[in-house]
């Protein structure tokens, strides 16, 4: 009997001390917003967060740290945080933020350039080099519940710098492309406001019809130094070797040989004189490659999204803007974009379960006297369709917010719209936002905006990941109803290496991510009536 009461007050003592520790873990937790876990992977053509739930990205870019103003635009004209709280309130749960290698690069050793000084606007700004200042702007996307693509843009900054067509110029080459990147992985892997990386803008080719290899981005399994696939795939692994958790986008060529084989040192691509062994499509927006030479990143794959990059005329009349496009029904003209375009250089990619597709930038402008406007929206309402009819294996970043883009225009505007407070002289471009953009963000059943945080809602009209969709009742791990002893059971199982068919979203009872002790201690906590709700409040 003493040999009884003695075990007993041993196994009492050890539920004490692991109760204790737990809650001593639990005071140190990160703040709501800070635990690092809405971090996404791809299931088949899905994105999924780490509980396996549909996600959809729905975002729109906005551009300037690939500038010589190393800043988001905008701020010259408004305040920029007012700005920011707008696009979270008008429900884009994530931005593809343009950066250039050479800044990348020089953050990484030590070297902060500065940006163009708007504190006339923006007070907060004053004195804030470019590394300080993209911080401060995380800070803010992470507020108001908004996620962030990192792309690179350029090579240096450059207003034009896209134009160039490859991932390397002057002084950065293919090593330190790879280092910037592999850099900025580590410093933000901890940091899941930034939850995927573009790796490059719309590799291409060069100017002119006669396409020169060696001057152009070509997609195959040689070692060419211009060979988009191999450096995207060989970035890649090394981005993931020390952020296992980013999302990788990688985006297509501008042409691509009809036989698949890359045998020419140079093309002519002219319609009237060209040779007509490529097919031609947008910079970045050619994926046939992948059929033939698929990326592939081992372990990671199920952090890869391809993304090609689609416009509408206005931006350039390809060939299938012409013939029978202006005149044809939205029906039609939808039919003749999917057939002439985007199934063989990338629909195809998610049709066939490969990879969902992120169309990193559509757009266009949607207002003025142009010949080719009514074209232009012609295109966006089909591509406006084409998406939502693929709503979870199609997501998109609309391009763009900015008031700067001259052949698109932004959701930004001086023209006809709705004025915001802090937005100085700028307007929010309601023609453009709710004709185009607003039917595909990603709503609930009761219109609010859907965001891609567990913890912090999308602006003043949306909810949290989960909040808005998914109903997850903390505790009934056995998905009765009920939350009792079954349930304890259930969980002590499956933590001492069972495998009970248990809800892990309903056994996360701290909301860390992670299913172990210290839930376990949660739910006895719970049915001793130490703690009256579920999840753990802090």
């Amino acid at each position: 009997m003493k040999r009884s009461l003695s075990l007993s007050f041993l196994l009492a003592t050890l539920i004490v001390l692991l109760i204790a520790s737990s809650l001593q873990v639990l005071a140190a937790a990160p703040e709501a917003g800070e635990t690092n876990d809405d971090w996404l992977h791809v299931e088949g053509t899905n994105i999924v967060d780490q509980y396996g739930n549909k996600v959809w990205l729905t975002g729109a870019n906005w551009f300037g740290f690939n500038c010589r103003e190393r800043m988001l635009l905008d701020s010259y004209h408004s305040n920029i945080v007012a700005d920011i709280e707008i696009v979270a309130d008008k429900g884009i749960n994530v931005v593809r933020i343009p950066i250039a290698t050479d800044l990348l690069y020089a953050w990484s050793k030590g070297e902060y350039p500065a940006s163009t000084d708007t504190s006339y606007n923006n007070a907060d700004l004053a004195g804030l080099n470019s590394y300080q200042l993209f911080n401060f702007m995380l800070e803010n996307f992470k507020r108001v519940g908004i996620k962030v693509i990192l792309d690179v843009h350029s090579a240096e900054t450059d207003n034009m710098g896209h134009t160039a067509p490859l991932w390397v110029k002057g002084a950065i080459t293919e090593d330190i492309f790879k280092a910037a990147w592999v850099w900025v992985a580590n410093r933000y892997k901890n940091d899941d406001t930034i939850i995927g990386f573009d790796l490059k803008n719309e590799p291409h080719t060069n100017t002119g019809d006669l396409k020169i290899m060696a001057q152009s981005a070509i997609w195959d399994n040689s070692n060419r130094a211009t060979n988009w696939k191999r450096v995207a795939q060989e970035t890649a692994l090394k981005i993931l070797e020390v952020h296992p958790k980013a999302l990788i986008f990688v985006e297509g060529v501008e042409i691509y040989p009809k036989d698949g084989i890359w045998d020419d040192e140079q093309t002519n691509t002219s319609p009237w004189t060209g040779n007509n062994d490529y097919y031609g499509t947008w910079w970045g927006g050619n994926l046939r490659g992948v059929r033939d030479y698929p990326i592939n990143l081992g372990k990671y794959q199920s952090q890869l999204v391809y993304s090609p990059h689609d416009y509408g005329p206005m931006v350039y009349e390809q060939q299938w803007f012409r013939g029978d496009f202006p005149t044809a029904s939205d029906a039609a003209a939808k039919k003749i974009l999917y057939e002439q375009c985007w199934k063989d250089n990338w629909a195809f990619i998610m049709e066939e379960g490969i990879s969902p597709i992120l169309v990193g930038e559509w757009g266009g402008l949607t207002e003025g006297g142009d010949k080719l406007l009514d074209s232009n929206k012609k295109y966006l309402r089909a591509m406006r369709d084409y998406i939502l009819e693929n709503k979870y294996k199609l997501h998109h970043t609309f391009w763009c917010i900015n008031i700067d883009s001259a052949d698109t225009g932004g959701l930004l505007t001086r023209g006809e719209g709705t004025a915001f407070p802090g937005g100085r002289d700028l307007k929010w471009n309601d023609n453009k936002y709710d004709n185009y953009l607003l039917p595909v963000l990603w709503k609930n059943n009761q219109g609010k905006f859907i965001g891609l945080d567990h913890k912090i809602p999308l602006g003043k009209n949306g909810v949290t990941l989960g909040g808005g969709s998914v109903v997850i009742k903390y505790g009934d791990v056995n998905t009765d109803g009920n939350i009792d002893a079954i349930d304890f059971a259930l969980l002590k199982a499956y933590l001492l290496g069972g495998n009970p068919a248990i809800d892990t979203k309903a056994a996360d009872l701290n909301l860390d991510g992670a299913i172990d002790s210290i839930d376990f201690a949660v739910f006895k906590q719970y049915l001793l009536g130490a703690v009256q709700t579920l999840p753990l409040s802090r």
